[in-house]
């Protein structure tokens, strides 16, 4: 690889993205996948030498023409398609801030359009379906208590599952009723919960003492981003449910519930910690899609035949007249 490419994608991994923007792992894993999946499609399927990849051979066309690749050939998403050109922008517009060549060709990649697509309505949990989800938890053993706080909270707080993973006992305030959540990019932000949720906090709590994180396996270690995901679909097996349920549907659910229930929706996106009210408004679809559904049902079914106008002379008249 060019020794300018690679280096400035050194450190824009490096420095950057990690102490300049304090963007999360997992976006940096992302993006580092991205480049990852380039170079080999620039090498393998361009026939192009890794020490030729430069600011001057990586162009627009190629990056269509990778982008095509993995939406043709990986059978990737549109969505996934987006997030890996944001990605390639996110580093050209960072080399932008850099004396480098070929500034014409890096402004023509950051020219390029996000593909455009309707973003499907994700599945959610009524307040009947999650009365039911919550019911068919055995919480008379250890485990099943565990669960029950464990999504209990995950409802209530409306957090994501790396912020329910990464929840310290210090950063639960009972008396205060709320607790603190470390989000996207490592920002904090005060999330309230209900009494109820505080009662079997503090329960658990008791039983659980002289921990570090509020959930500790059983060596007292931290649990992986895989245990929510797993609680839930052990849970999910004894509800019958045709919807599939994932950490993010109960966030999904709390924010449709609170919407639906006429809370304003900036005070939900302080809830969800979105960064702008843009992503919150996508709860709203939902909603809108929900209740379209369910006057479409009750509605009068009609004949596929359009009325002819010029059937009655008395409204044709009128209309010459206007």
């Amino acid at each position: 690889m060019n020794k300018d490419f690679s280096y400035y994608l050194s450190k824009f991994f490096k420095e950057y993205l990690t102490l300049e923007r304090n963007m999360s792992i997992e976006t940096i894993r992302s993006y580092k996948t991205t480049f990852k999946l380039l170079i080999e499609f620039l090498v393998n399927n361009k026939n192009i030498k890794l020490k030729n990849i430069n600011f001057s051979t990586v162009n627009k066309d190629l990056i269509i023409d990778f982008l095509n690749y993995l939406e043709a050939e990986k059978e990737n998403s549109i969505r996934t398609r987006n997030q890996r050109l944001a990605a390639i922008k996110s580093f050209y517009e960072y080399c932008t801030f850099e004396e480098i060549d070929n500034i014409e060709n890096i402004k023509k990649i950051l020219s390029m359009k996000f593909k455009k697509y309707t973003k499907p309505i994700q599945d959610y949990l009524t307040e009947e379906e999650l009365e039911k989800f919550f019911n068919s938890i055995d919480f008379s053993s250890k485990i099943g208590k565990r669960n029950l706080l464990l999504l209990t909270i995950l409802y209530d707080t409306a957090a994501r599952a790396s912020e329910i993973i990464n929840l310290k006992l210090e950063d639960i305030h009972l008396q205060e009723n709320y607790i603190i959540l470390l989000g996207k990019g490592n920002k904090k932000r005060a999330v309230p919960i209900m009494d109820k949720t505080k009662e079997i906090i503090n329960s658990y709590i008791k039983s659980n003492k002289n921990q570090t994180y509020l959930f500790e396996n059983s060596k007292g270690n931290q649990y992986n981003k895989y245990f929510i995901k797993d609680v839930i679909a052990s849970i999910n097996k004894n509800t019958k449910t045709n919807k599939k349920i994932t950490p993010h549907t109960f966030r999904r659910s709390r924010a449709i519930h609170l919407l639906s229930h006429g809370v304003n929706i900036i005070y939900i996106q302080e809830l969800l910690g979105h960064s702008s009210v843009d992503t919150t408004q996508d709860y709203v679809r939902a909603i809108t899609q929900r209740k379209f559904d369910a006057i479409e049902s009750v509605s009068i079914k009609t004949t596929n035949e359009l009325p002819n106008w010029s059937d009655d002379k008395n409204l044709l008249d009128q209309l010459l007249n206007l």
